[in-house]
Parts: structure tokens; sequence; C-alpha cells
């Protein structure tokens, strides 16, 4: 059933005024004999028929009678008394003793403000709020308010805080929304300290405190309000604050039903349609909104509407329901559009339509139906009811979570968006946000459908970041919990992936080998994700693969890989000392494997080559460490040898072959820099080539070969044979696939000659 909860309240501006005599009181009427005052007013004593009047409206001295009342108060104002025209104004708006004329009050309300009575600014801001007896008008309206608020009308910071809240007549200030309402519930409004409730559950203008919120519901609830039950009642449901409990949070929706608060309702019947602390009855939950539409509400017809669609407490019949639904829509209840919208949608009830699918969505939505953003986004993004539209799906999915934080679709749809850079710049980091937002909500919401699509949605993120193996995980345990799940929805991007998967790759039949090699230290650097520069596509995926190699294959324990993502320099710089100190302990009897996926970028000036750490940017070789300073540094280590792989190029290109933001729009033939000690690197790229990804299998084209000769050989192979096969098969898959040449080369320290040919890392 429909659920309202507490986290979809809104506000309620409650229109309370308060309008008195400041020099006037009650004792001092009494003072007064009424024929004495009679005599005075009938005399022309204006002050005396502004008594008399107040007499006749209070019954203080004389039995009540509003008509009395207007007639001397009109007298009294006629002649200038500013708070008999404040009177005037209360009895035209009301319609006491004289005929309702929101005009006319308005009118006698601005004499008396314009004369100084304070107590008529609340109802001035009120009718401009509301548009009675002059034009709407905001921001008339808060500055009325604001003055009241100044002038100690308690009342006025209720409204002020909720035109801060809606963002009427004034900026949107939830922080400032708050502190209206804090002062006005220190000084006394219930209003205020309601409102109060709403801002700590949700964390509006101030630290979420549940414990707050519980708080104000209980101190409410003993006043007797209806609302605070039904606030008690939801924070029990959802254990905001208190230990979940559904007995009590059915006993306080139930008396805030008795005490006829309507969204109680919906809540009593909701519990028990699911048994939830309290035996199911679905007859009881038909019978809580049949009660509902017996008293004339017009919110309930949508409930009767949800009743028949899913057969709760009466016999399911779809086109019943959409005549309840249609019935809400033609007056007015706007939850009931989205309903409708949904019936078209799946043709349900009703004929098949994404085109009035689309429109009833749409109606929804500009009638404040937040949830119809989402739906919104979702058929903007796949295409139903007219073409694609990822600019619509990413609009309608900012406004579903602007408008409801909580809104799960809205969320995993942006999240699409940014995954695969539809309508908007690719953004990795983005949309793993969204969708760790989006499974939290899910955990929240309860729906056993809203963490699958949540889970697929993540699983393409995993594949588009290239870990193939999580991506599959995440196929394989909503096929395993869900197993109708893909049925139901039919073909996602993930099952797309799914069927080009490939069960033996790279990633995912690594070789594992008994042997430990105690005396082999790994430091592998892996740069995606950089500050200043796009990011390295995939440099993750390369690094963590290969330290996983190091591990599994080479036979390396984990304590001699540093295996570091988005280097900074001095990460860099720190992990290079490290490799020294270890050196210098073994005294010549350890090997050194150093791996770096990321920017490279050359220096124009005399063309060396740079790594580049995530805090770098490529036009300033100063923020970079020189490939001559690496070299340098590694190879005057005691080391027994130090073997160093490169995918980067140092061109001035990225991996998709566009120039880094920073350098220059055409690419640098780097000159050669020469090995040292006992040294042999394995570059990517040459000169003024680029070293490309392989997208099929999410790696760099370098990397990827590299990794399959080691799977292939499984780590027992020469490094004269690891070059050979690695250099043939990225200069022959990069034509292929890319259309350009890359050429690993292979360099090694004059000392050593072509002994490194048949050096092992394994051994």
């Amino acid at each position: 059933m429909e659920m309202i909860g507490i986290v979809k309240r809104q506000t309620v501006i409650v229109l309370l005024f308060i309008c008195f005599f400041p020099t006037m009181a009650v004792a001092q009427l009494g003072q007064f004999k009424l024929k004495q005052v009679l005599q005075d007013a009938n005399a022309g004593d204006i002050s005396a028929c502004a008594y008399l009047g107040k007499m006749y409206y209070d019954g203080i001295g004389v039995a009540q009678n509003y008509n009395e009342a207007f007639k001397w108060f009109q007298k009294a104002a006629d002649n200038g008394i500013a708070d008999a025209c404040a009177y005037l104004g209360k009895m035209y708006y009301e319609g006491t003793g004289v005929t309702q004329n929101y005009n006319e009050a308005f009118k006698w309300y601005q004499k008396a403000a314009d004369n100084g009575v304070t107590g008529v600014y609340t109802w001035l801001g009120g009718m401009y709020y509301n548009g009675q007896g002059v034009a709407q008008n905001y921001e008339e309206a808060f500055k009325w308010f604001q003055k009241s608020a100044n002038n100690g009308v308690v009342n006025a910071y209720h409204w002020l805080g909720s035109m801060y809240d809606e963002g009427k007549g004034c900026v949107k200030n939830e922080a400032e929304a708050f502190k209206c309402f804090e002062k006005g519930a220190n000084e006394g409004s219930e209003a205020c300290l309601l409102a109060l409730a709403n801002f700590y559950l949700n964390g509006r203008g101030c630290a979420q405190n549940y414990e707050k919120a519980v708080e104000i519901y209980k101190k409410m609830a003993d006043k007797g309000m209806p609302e605070a039950y039904m606030g008690l009642g939801e924070m029990y449901h959802f254990g905001y604050g208190v230990e979940q409990n559904y007995s009590k949070a059915f006993e306080w929706y139930y008396k805030a039903a008795e005490g006829n608060y309507i969204p109680a309702y919906k809540m009593v019947s909701y519990m028990y349609d699911e048994g939830k602390g309290c035996v199911k009855n679905e007859a009881e939950a038909f019978k809580w909104i049949k009660k509902s539409v017996d008293n004339g509400i017009v919110d309930a017809y949508n409930n009767m509407g949800y009743m028949y669609f899913n057969g709760y407490g009466c016999n399911k019949d779809y086109s019943e329901a959409f005549k309840w639904f249609q019935k809400a829509a033609d007056n007015g209840v706007a939850a009931a559009y989205a309903w409708i919208a949904l019936m078209y949608s799946e043709g349900i009830g009703v004929a098949q339509n994404y085109n009035e699918a689309l429109k009833w969505f749409q109606k929804a939505a500009d009638n404040g139906v937040v949830g119809a953003y989402s739906d919104l986004a979702r058929m903007s993004y796949i295409g139903k009811g007219g073409i694609k539209d990822y600019l619509k799906a990413k609009n309608y999915a900012e406004l579903a979570i602007k408008n409801d934080t909580l809104d799960i679709v809205g969320h995993r749809i942006l999240a699409k968006l940014y995954i695969h850079g539809y309508g908007v710049e690719k953004n990795i980091a983005k949309a793993e946000a969204l969708i760790e937002q989006a499974l939290a909500h899910c955990k929240k919401d309860g729906s056993s459908d809203y963490p699958c699509n949540t889970m697929d949605a993540k699983g393409e993120l995993f594949w588009v970041m290239g870990d193939k193996v999580k991506a599959k995980e995440i196929y394989d345990s909503i096929n395993k919990n869900a197993p109708d799940f893909y049925a139901k929805i039919g073909e996602t991007e993930l099952s797309k992936y799914m069927k080009a998967y490939k069960e033996v790759d790279v990633d995912d039949d690594i070789p594992i080998v008994v042997k430990k090699n105690e005396k082999v230290f790994a430091v592998v650097i892996a740069n995606e994700k950089y500050q200043m520069e796009k990011a390295v596509q995939y440099a993750k995926n390369d690094g963590r693969v290969f330290a996983e190699y190091c591990r599994k294959t080479l036979g390396l324990p984990e304590k001699n890989i540093h295996y570091v993502t988005d280097a900074t320099l001095n990460n860099l710089k720190y992990e290079l000392k490290w490799l020294q100190n270890v050196m210098k302990v073994y005294r010549g009897e350890a090997k050194v494997i150093f791996y770096y996926a990321g920017h490279g970028i050359p220096d124009e000036q005399n063309k060396n080559g740079y790594l580049l750490p995530i805090d770098g940017y490529g036009s300033d070789v100063t923020t970079g460490y020189a490939l001559d300073d690496l070299f340098k540094t590694l190879g005057n280590m005691p080391s027994k040898s130090v073997t160093i792989f490169l995918d980067a190029c140092f061109s001035g290109a990225k991996r998709d072959g566009d120039m880094l933001a920073s350098t220059r729009g055409v690419a640098i033939k780097v000159k050669q820099n020469a090995p040292q000690g006992n040294m042999v690197v394995f570059s990517a790229a040459q000169g003024d080539e680029t070293a490309y990804p392989y997208n099929e299998f999410a790696h760099g084209l370098f990397t990827y070969y590299l990794l399959k000769k080691l799977q292939e050989t499984k780590g027992d192979v020469t490094l004269g044979e690891l070059g050979d096969y690695v250099k043939t098969k990225v200069e022959q898959q990069s034509i292929v696939v890319n259309g350009k040449l890359q050429s690993p080369s292979i360099m090694s320290a004059p000392l050593i000659g072509n002994d490194w040919k048949t050096w092992k890392l394994n051994k």
C-alpha cells in the first residue's frame, strides 16, 4: 500500500493571528459602566465608541453582539482610531457582524498598520501570502511577517520559517528556516516546534537528530496533537531515534486515526494490510480507506484505487482501480496522476499508451508528485513515449533528487548517465557516489526490486571501471537472489555486457603458484584520477591486476608488494625511498619490480620524459618526476636486478589519443633515457607514440599483453621472451583495434648487455 512517510511531509502553514488593543486591557473595560460609555459614545466621544465596540465584541458588561460591535468600531475607525480599524479588518476577514469581505478586511488592516497597530502585521502578511483582498505577493508577505516577528508576534516565526524553507518571497535557506522555527518554538509556538521535528528528522538546516525529533513529537503528543501521534507512529515504524517497533507504530497511527488525522487512515490501512504491529487484516485495511471515502475525503479516492489495484480487502479489479484513480485525478489529487501514468505505461486496466503515460507523469510532476520526476527520467533514458533524450533524463533525475533526497530511481538514472557519459561528461566518481546513495536508500525502502535495479547499475559501473570480475559477481548474485529479475525487466546494459564476457581472460584466471619469492619486492603505481588532468582510463584496473599477478603468479608475499592508487609526488618519492631502504638491508640479494600506469609528460625544451603524479599538471614538468631521476634512484640501489614496466607515453598524449589539456596540441618525440645499474625498462610506447587502451578487456593495451604472457606461462618466462611477445602483440593489435602504431620498447643498462634476456621475474 502507498505509505505517506514522515520524510515526505511538508511543513503545514497554520494561519493563526492575534489582534488586540495595546492601550486597552480587559480590566480597564470592566471599570466603565455601560450607561456612561453609551452616553459618551452618543455624545461623540470617539474613544468611548471604540471601548463600546470592544465591550460588545467580547461581551464585557453587556451581551455579546457582533452587529453592535461592528457599528461602534466603524464610528471609531471613521474618526481615526487605529485599533478600531484593526477590529474592522478582523470582522470583515472572519465575517462576524458583517458579510465576509477580504477586500474590506485588507483595507482596514492596512489603515491600522499605517497608524502603528503592530498586531495586524501578521494578518497583512497572510493576506499577501494567500492573495486575499490583494494580489498574491510573497515578497510583501515576507516583509510583513518579518515586521511582525520583530514586534514579538510568535506565530510570525512559523510563517518566516516556512517561507525560507520553500523559497517564497526570499532566497530558499533551510538554515534560516531552522533558526526561525527554533526561535518560535522557544517562545511557545507549537507549530514551530512541530516544524523543528521535521527539520531534525531530515537534517535540514541543522545536524540530523532523530532523538530531538522524537522528543518533540512526544511533547506534542502529551498535548493531544494528532499530528504528533502520527509522527511518533512513523518514528517507531522506521526506527528513527527509537528502536523500531511496529506494535508501537500501529498504536500511535491508530490513535492519530481516532483523532481524525487523515494521513493516519492510510497508515492504519497499510499496517493492517501488511500485518505490521497488528494482525494482518485486509478487510480492516479496506475499511479504513472506505471510511475516508464515506467521510467525503477526496484524497481517499486514490487509496481506494490502490486497494482495488492490489485486491486488498476486495476483489482485484484493475478497471475499478483505474476508475478510482481517475475520480481522484478529476478532483485534483495529484498522486492519482502518477497511478494513471503507471497504468498507461504498463498497460494495466487500460490499453498501453506511452504517450498518455508521459502526459500523466508530466502532470503529476507539475503538481508536486516528486516520484513522477524519476519516472520521467526513466522513460527519457530508455526512450519510452518518444526518442531517447539523455538531457531530459538528467534534468528529471536531478529534479527527483532535489525534491526527494531519498529518491532511488533518480539516483540510479543519474549514475547511469555519468557512468557512460550520456548527456553529461563522464564522471565515474559521481556515478559511484550516486549508486552508493541509492543503495543506502534501498535499505530504508525495503523493496526487493530496488536493490536489484541499483546493483545492476553498480555492475555497469564496475564493468566500465574495468573490473569485469566484480561486474560478473553482481550479475550472478542478482540471478541467484532474484532469478526472475531480468525476465521481468528485460535486457539491461549489464546483461548485454555479460553476453560478451569472456570466462577465461587475464582478470579471471590468474595462475597461482605455491613457491614464495621472499627476496622480490614490487612497487605498483596506478594513477587514474588526476586532480588537474583528465583520467587515465583503466589505470587502476591495470595496477590492481598486475599486483595480483605479483602475489599469485610470481609468488611475492603480500608485505613485499606496495600497490598505490592515485599517487601524489610525495607518495611516489616515499615508495622509492622504501625500495632504497629495503635494498640496502638486503645488500644486493633482492630484486625490484617497478610498475607504473598513468600519464607521462615531455619536457618541450630538452625532450626528457616525466612521470606525472595525480597532483601534477602537464604544462609544468617541475610537478612531475623525471625518468632520469627514476632510473638513477633505482639503478644505484644495491639490487640483484631492477625490472621497470611503464604503461605510459611521454609525448603529451592520453590513452584515448587526445592531447593532455595542459600540453601543446602535437605529440613530442622524447629522447630515450638510458637505464642505469642492472636495470631493464619495458615501455608501452616510444617516441611520439600514444599508449592506447584495450577497451574490450578494460586494460591498457601494453598491460593486457604483459599480463596475458604471465598468465599463459604461469610467470615462468624469461624477460627476453616476455619482451618479444608483448612487442609483437601490441604492435599487431594496435593497428587492428586503433588503426595506429604503438611499438613497445625495451632498454637495458649498458652494464648488463643482453644478460637480462635470460632473467625471470619469478626466480
